[in-house]
């Protein structure tokens, strides 16, 4: 074989690796949104008062929520689910919330739930803007940005997070949030560098996190098995104060309301978000 010849098979075979490589990639980014298509609407769930809305978002898709106005002048909730679940029980388990008067505004995410659509990023992250800035519409009262709560869960922590570095909110709420969400694959998949391969689906929330000056509450289990602790510490640790971490010791990845989350949220709220707050 004469050289050429082999720099020939070798260019070769490194296109096809390249070729499959691509090929995989596209798979996985398939493979990431499992969301359960359950449409079940809110009186299934002993909502009372949550209704499911839908508008245009910038791009001009209808995107759908589940929205409730607050009692009176007080916060507003806007929610962003985690992933492998649908709208209703993320919703219900916001119930506390709720009973206590705290108005809701739950992003259904494109593809999930039984809406059409396709999952990704940056749609969600459009999507969210369009809540936003339609907000004052949907509740049918004004909604003061001083009034606004980001919440997000799990895959939602990274829309919460660029949510807030890109409309005005009174205070961020993170459960069970990682880093970058590319570090979730990492650690699941015996530390392949997926931060170094992956080109989109990121949620770099680390990246964004020093540039949100609203006050900021941050939950974790310590027996989460999800999302390590240590991720979700990572971003607090770039965040700017006034913040709070709160782990607890018998927490998982879905049992942070039960672990005191409820408690200490609605204590927090009570301190920071002055516009709304909640009398006694």
């Amino acid at each position: 074989m004469t050289i050429q010849n082999g720099l020939i098979i070798l260019g070769a075979v490194i296109l096809l690796l390249i070729i499959a490589g691509y090929g995989a990639l596209h798979l996985f980014y398939g493979s990431i949104y499992r969301f359960d298509q359950t449409a079940d609407g809110p009186e299934k769930y002993n909502l009372d008062g949550v209704r499911e809305v839908t508008f245009a978002s910038e791009d001009g898709q209808r995107v759908a929520a589940w929205i409730k106005p607050p009692t009176g002048n007080a916060p507003v909730i806007l929610y962003f689910m985690g992933n492998f679940t649908s709208i209703g029980p993320s919703v219900g388990r916001l119930a506390p919330f709720l009973d206590q008067g705290y108005g809701l505004a739950a992003l259904v995410y494109r593809g999930s739930s039984g809406q059409d659509g396709t999952p990704s990023e940056e749609n969600f992250a459009a999507d969210a803007r369009a809540l936003y800035d339609q907000l004052d519409a949907l509740m049918g009262t004004p909604v003061p940005s001083q009034s606004r709560i980001a919440h997000g869960y799990s895959l939602g922590s990274g829309i919460a997070v660029r949510l807030a570095t890109e409309r005005q909110i009174a205070a961020l709420t993170l459960e069970a949030a990682y880093a970058r969400f590319c570090d979730y694959f990492t650690d699941r998949y015996y530390g392949l560098p997926f931060c170094c391969l992956m080109t989109r689906e990121r949620y770099d929330s680390m990246d964004r996190i020093a540039r949100i000056n609203a006050p900021l509450i941050q939950f974790h289990g310590e027996q989460d098995s999800a999302i390590s602790m240590a991720s979700g510490e990572r971003l607090f640790e770039a965040a700017v104060q006034p913040k709070e971490f709160h782990a607890y010791p018998q927490g998982t990845h879905v049992n942070l309301g039960e672990a005191g989350l409820y408690r200490d949220a609605v204590a927090f709220y009570r301190t920071h978000v002055t516009h709304g707050r909640l009398t006694d």
